[in-house]
Formats: structure tokens, sequence, C-alpha cells
């Protein structure tokens, strides 16, 4: 995935140096990648090897020089393909926490409790930080990709606030589980 972003924005903005896609990857992807800027100029490096992107540098007045990488022809074809490739939609998630409940009679239901009742706070944090990031990048998205930003927000919120409602289910039940 971490090409096909790259190979987006640099679409969308144009040819980019390496800590400006990861500033991009920071403000307009962070709810749903986290990329660290030595996986990004990897990824740049074997980008241009497969011919996908082309760097020139730059060097602006006394500032270091920057290699800036541009698309190229194959790289957008590509890019196109990986797009199509992911529009056979498929959902079937895995959840290792499962694996708790299977196996719970290893366990003591309170500290299952206990464990729910932090994740339910890191899932409440987590939804907030979506919806406000949500409003804050929203601001920097060209006008003719809000919409489909805007479903991007609206399908990781939806996801979040769906596992928050299980995760405060399962805690009732567990709470009423311990009371017995």
């Amino acid at each position: 995935m971490i090409p096909l972003y790259i190979l987006g924005l640099l679409q969308r903005y144009g040819p980019q140096h390496g800590y400006y896609i990861k500033k991009l990857i920071a403000e307009q992807l962070s709810d749903f990648t986290q990329i660290k800027l030595p996986t990004i100029y990897y990824h740049l490096g074997k980008m241009e090897a497969a011919g996908l992107l082309s760097a020139n540098s730059e060097k602006p007045g006394l500032r270091p020089e920057k290699t800036i990488y541009s698309i190229t022809a194959k790289g957008k074809d590509t890019f196109r393909n990986d797009l199509y490739s992911l529009m056979d939609f498929d959902y079937r998630p895995t959840f290792s926490s499962d694996s708790v409940f299977f196996f719970a009679e290893h366990l003591e239901v309170g500290e299952i409790a206990t464990h729910l009742e932090r994740y339910i706070a890191k899932l409440t944090t987590s939804l907030e930080l979506i919806k406000k990031h949500r409003d804050e990048s929203l601001r920097f998205v060209p006008d003719d990709s809000r919409k489909m930003a805007e479903i991007i927000c609206s399908h990781h919120e939806n996801h979040y606030r769906s596992e928050l409602e299980w995760a405060t289910e399962t805690l009732t039940k567990l709470v009423q589980e311990i009371i017995k």
C-alpha cells in the first residue's frame, strides 16, 4: 500500500521530495496508515529503480540538496492498475482479541473486563481524534477530492463506532457475569 500512497500523492500534488511526501501522509492518511520517513525513502528508491518514479536533485539557494521525485508514465499505469485491483471489495476482518474470549477459561473475567475498559477508553479517544483530524484535514483536500475524503472518514468513523459499541456491550455482559 505504501507505493500506492506515494504514487497517488505524486499524481495529486506533483513532484515532491521525500520529507514533503511524509508530511502529506501524516496530514491526510494518518487515520488509516502510519508510515515512517525511512520507510518512505526505502520505497522511493525501489520505485525509482522499477521505473515508477524519476528523481532529480535540486539545491534551493543555500539549503541542502533535495531529491525531487516525479511519477513516470509507468508509475501512472501501475497506480491505476493497483487502484482497479482494490475495487474487488472484500471484508474479512480478523480480531486477535477474539482469542482472549475463545480461551477465556484461562483468565479471570475481571482481568478481561479491566482490559476492555482500557480498550473502550482508547477507542473513544481514537474516534475523537479521527473526527478532529477529519475536520482539520478536509480544509487541505482539493475541492474535487473532498467528497471521497469524506467517504473515507465516514468509513473509519463507522468502524470505530461499531467496535466501541461491541466493546461496551461485551463489557456489560462481563460485568453481569462477575456479579452472578
